[in-house]
């Protein structure tokens, strides 16, 4: 089966595409200038880019045309200056298509990823060089192409193939790493070209980024699934934007369209306590607190598929999942029930501290918050073993982690950061008894602190756990997530059955969100994957999946 090729973008294209339309290049950019003038302090709009923006001086990107002949790599060919990566157990198939080789015209190439009835999650990755820490950059891939083919019948759209733009701002090639700010992933199989999703603004962090371009495909039944990459262009924006005037996807997106908003509430099963997002399953795990199972939540579908018993009667409550693996804590059981995060097998039952309560997991790593015994377990997930059991705080409840620690707080009075190793290196006591949710901001080395007693949401400085802001809500708040894509904090008010929104520098309050009924033992599962907020709903056994489309990483402090 030979791949379908679409009008081809690099090079020195006559027409630009948007869907199936074409208009001149000349016309293509006075509309952008005409939206510039629209728009106070800002030359150009930096969203949209012409296809000659490869060629321009102030691109960043190596190869952003997709140029070849390509190299080869363990997965295919790839385009020169990329890498590939590949983040789910199937590995699709990498090609650089030629397109003059293949009687088109325009010049250029494009990277081609494909596979056979079968879903994947891959992509490609370049780091660049040479950046400015504390400047405002913007990258955008141009053309992303989705299609099926049926058995040699012609290209089709559907829904089902998405397409994904991420940056590390330290640098980092690893696509796992928390280091990693995910955009939305664009579903809509009809637009190819210049769709505003597939952007982002970022400031940088160090004198390097690495910038993703990802498809994550969960088309199986309908032959071949493939993408195209090509265009990718990425400058410094000129003139620089001041920190409060940073939402720049508002600019195409429309004002409407940036707004939290509830996509679906998805029953799970009675009374749901802790929640998981996974981006290497693109799956979302909820623990169940009466039937001590885990109900599995396909993203791409926001269905429930699957629901997974812990063979124990311990009652589930707080969940995390690291290296393909979800961890329980079984509250009345004083153990952690470790979980095969594709199939659901039943690893091991290793015990903890009395009353586990909140888990936290990232690279190999997992927190168990022990709330009944002052303490915190520290497990490696590849030998589902316990490491460490250090004690520290008043009852610990909730905690978030960071890429070597997490964050764990204690009712009884503040905060501990434990290592991956297991020991206490930092105890803060700033935000005081009734210390609560718990959340980490890396770009700006923010601990943001929620506190039931006094209705507080704080911000600390990890370096010293000296407080850099904090508000008084007018509802209780519980658990925190923040989202480092949009620079969202998000604040579940169980008494008022609410998801509140914060700007994570600020903490100004910027929406509320309804949320289905929390109860009495509401309000602590909430997590955020792809631009996407998750929160169980306790009394009402359903899970709110709330859009967080709009908003720019956190400046650097």
């Amino acid at each position: 089966m030979e791949a379908k090729k679409f009008p081809p973008v690099g090079g020195h294209p006559s027409a630009v595409v948007f869907g199936e339309r074409k208009v001149k290049p000349i016309l293509f950019v006075v509309a952008l200038c005409l939206l510039a003038l629209m728009i106070p302090g800002l030359a150009i709009a930096p969203r949209a880019y012409a296809t000659i923006c490869t060629q321009a001086p102030n691109n960043l990107t190596t190869n952003g045309s997709m140029l070849g002949p390509g190299h080869a790599t363990p997965y295919g060919a790839v385009a020169d200056a990329w890498n590939p990566f590949v983040l789910s157990a199937t590995t699709p198939n990498f090609e650089w298509v030629d397109y003059n080789a293949n009687g088109d015209t325009g010049g250029g190439g494009s990277q081609y990823i494909w596979a056979d009835l079968d879903a994947f999650d891959a992509g490609i990755y370049q780091t660049i060089t040479g950046l400015t820490p504390g400047v405002y950059y913007h990258f955008a891939l141009g053309f992303a192409q989705a299609a099926f083919d049926l058995d040699g019948q012609g290209n089709a759209r559907n829904n089902l193939i998405g397409r994904q733009v991420g940056v590390d701002r330290t640098g980092g090639t690893n696509p796992s790493s928390p280091n990693v700010t995910w955009g939305n992933v664009y579903w809509d199989g009809i637009a190819a070209l210049n769709i505003p999703d597939l952007s982002m603004t970022f400031v940088a962090q160090a004198n390097q980024a690495t910038i993703f371009l990802r498809v994550v495909n969960t088309n199986v039944n309908n032959g071949r699934s493939k993408v195209w990459f090509d265009v990718v262009c990425m400058r410094a924006l000129d003139p620089q934007p001041s920190p409060h005037a940073l939402y720049l996807p508002i600019i195409l997106a429309g004002a409407s369209a940036c707004a939290p908003t509830t996509l679906a509430t998805i029953p799970v099963g009675t009374h749901p306590k802790g929640v998981a997002a996974d981006p290497v399953t693109n799956q979302v795990y909820v623990s169940l607190f009466d039937s001590s199972s885990v109900a599995v939540i396909a993203a791409a579908s926001n269905q429930k598929i699957a629901e997974w018993s812990t063979s124990s009667a311990g009652h589930a409550n707080g969940i995390g999942v690291t290296s393909g693996r979800v961890f329980v804590a079984l509250r009345d059981a004083s153990s952690v029930a470790i979980l095969n995060a594709a199939t659901g097998a039943l690893i091991a039952t290793p015990a903890v501290g009395s009353l586990p309560y909140g888990v936290s997991a990232v690279n190999g790593k997992v927190w168990v918050a022990n709330f009944g015994s002052n303490s915190v377990s520290v497990l490696d997930a590849a030998s589902a073993t316990v490491i460490a059991t250090p004690s520290g705080g008043g009852n610990p409840a909730l905690a978030a982690p960071a890429t070597s620690r997490a964050y764990v707080t204690y009712f009884g009075g503040g905060v501990l950061e434990v290592s991956d190793t297991g020991s206490v290196a930092r105890d803060f006591t700033t935000t005081g008894v009734g210390s609560y949710g718990v959340a980490y901001n890396s770009a700006a080395n923010l601990i943001y602190i929620s506190n039931r007693n006094n209705s507080q949401v704080a911000a600390l400085a990890s370096a010293t756990g000296a407080s850099v802001k904090s508000v008084t809500l007018t509802q209780v708040p519980y658990g925190l997530a923040y989202n480092p894509g949009t620079n969202h904090l998000f604040v579940v008010l169980a008494e008022a059955n609410q998801l509140a929104v914060l700007d994570g520098t600020t903490l100004h309050t910027l929406a509320v969100v309804s949320l289905g009924t929390q109860g009495d033992d509401g309000g602590d599962g909430i997590a955020v994957m792809n631009n996407r907020v998750y929160v169980a709903n306790n009394a009402a056994g359903t899970v709110s999946v709330i859009s967080d489309p709009c908003g720019v990483a956190s400046p650097r402090r």
